[in-house]
C-alpha cells in the first residue's frame, strides 16, 4: 500500500488504526505520545460551552471492554499475522483467559504495531497508562519494540484527594518510554532539574566517590554547572488546578507541563509529533508552542472540535486541517479514544 506522507497540523476524526493505515506513511513520525483508554471500566462525559452556559454532560468516550465476537475477531487477526506480538497475546490469553482485559490488549496490540511502523528509525514512543493494565501493556510493547527498545518506566506522581479502603491512595500514572532503535541512535535530549541545597552542600563540602564525581562532571558539561542534575524517571507534577487557564473540563485532560518534558526530551524543532488519542489537544498545543509539526487523531468528534478550537484560540488563524467523520463503527468502544 502506498501511503501519502503526513500533513503536519492535521486533525483526523476517526478510528486511529484506520487513519494510521490509510494516511500515515512508514517512518514519517519522530515522536509518538499516546494516552489511550486505561481499562478503567468507566464512561466519560464533558460539559460543553462557556462556564456560565454549560450544557448537561455530553458523552465523550467509553472505556469499557468485553470479550465478544468483535474482540475475538481482532484477537484472531493479530494471531494470524504471527511473530512476537502474536506469541505475547497467546501467552496472555493462557494467563487471563477470554476476559475484558484480553479484549483491551487485543485492541491495543495492532495499534502499537502500526505506531512502530510510522516511527522513523530515530523515533520514540511514550505510552501513558495507569497500574490497571500497565504491566500487561509492557509485555505487549516488549513484543512490538523488542526488549532492547525499552528506555524507561516513568512514574508521574501527583496529589489528589483520595479515600482508599484498605490500601494506599493511588496517586500516580505510568508512562512507558520505548525507542525504535536499539543502538542508541534515537533522539534524546537530556533534561535537568535543580539540585537540592543539601546535595549542593555535599558536593562542595567533601570529596565524593569516583562514580559520583563522574556524574557531577557530566552534569556540569551538559547543564553548565553543578546546580542542576539529570532528570529522574519519577516526575512530581501537579494535576491541572480547577482554576488553571489551560483547564477545559475534558475528562482525563493532562497538564501541558507533563507533555513539555516528553516533547522536549524526544523531539527537536521541526520534527513531527503524533498523538493518536489526542483528546482535547494538549500534545498538539505543546508541540505547536515548541516549534514542532504535529498530527492528532481521535475517534470523538467532540474531542476533535474541542482540540481545533483550543488550537485556534491559542495560536490565532494558523492553518488547520480537520479531516474524517464519525461513523457507527468508529463510535463504538472498540475504537480507541482518550484524554490528552
Amino acid at each position: 500500500m502506498v501511503r501519502a506522507r503526513p500533513m503536519p497540523g492535521t486533525l483526523h476524526c476517526g478510528d486511529n488504526l484506520d487513519v494510521l493505515r490509510r494516511h500515515i506513511a512508514d517512518e514519517s513520525i519522530d515522536l509518538v505520545y499516546l494516552d489511550p483508554p486505561f481499562k478503567s471500566n468507566q464512561d466519560y462525559a464533558v460539559h460543553v460551552g462557556a462556564p456560565n452556559t454549560r450544557t448537561a454532560p455530553v458523552p465523550a468516550f467509553a472505556d469499557t471492554w468485553t470479550w465478544d465476537a468483535a474482540t475475538t475477531a481482532t484477537y484472531e487477526k493479530v494471531i494470524a499475522v504471527g511473530g512476537g506480538v502474536a506469541r505475547a497475546l497467546v501467552t496472555l490469553r493462557d494467563l487471563l483467559g477470554p476476559t475484558d482485559m484480553l479484549a483491551y490488549l487485543a485492541m491495543m496490540a495492532p495499534r502499537l504495531v502500526d505506531l512502530r511502523r510510522v516511527l522513523k528509525p530515530t523515533g520514540s514512543l511514550y505510552l501513558h497508562c495507569d497500574p490497571t493494565a500497565s504491566h500487561y501493556l509492557k509485555i505487549v510493547m516488549d513484543a512490538v519494540f523488542g526488549r532492547a527498545g525499552f528506555r524507561n518506566e516513568i512514574v508521574w506522581c501527583y496529589r489528589k484527594w483520595s479515600v482508599a479502603a484498605r490500601q494506599f491512595a493511588r496517586n500516580h500514572d505510568v508512562i512507558h518510554f520505548y525507542s525504535k532503535a536499539h543502538d542508541g541512535t534515537h533522539v534524546f535530549d537530556p533534561l535537568h532539574v535543580p539540585v537540592s541545597a543539601g546535595t549542593r552542600k555535599r558536593w562542595k563540602g567533601r570529596r565524593q566517590h569516583a562514580h559520583f564525581e563522574d556524574g557531577v562532571r557530566k552534569a556540569r558539561s551538559v547543564a553548565g554547572s553543578t546546580s542542576r542534575s539529570p532528570m529522574p524517571d519519577w516526575w512530581d507534577l501537579s494535576i491541572i488546578n480547577p482554576n488553571a487557564a489551560e483547564r477545559l473540563d475534558y475528562p482525563t485532560q493532562k497538564p501541558e507541563a507533563l507533555l513539555e518534558r516528553i516533547v522536549q526530551a524526544s523531539s527537536r524543532e521541526g520534527d513531527v509529533v503524533l498523538d493518536p488519542c489526542c483528546g482535547s489537544g494538549t500534545t498538539l498545543v505543546v508541540a505547536e508552542r515548541l516549534g514542532r509539526a504535529w498530527i492528532g487523531i481521535d475517534v470523538s468528534r467532540l474531542a476533535v472540535e474541542l482540540a481545533a478550537r483550543r488550537l485556534r484560540d491559542r495560536f490565532g488563524t494558523r492553518a488547520l486541517q480537520v479531516t474524517g467523520t464519525q461513523t457507527t463503527r468508529v463510535a463504538r468502544r472498540a475504537a480507541i479514544s482518550a484524554g490528552t
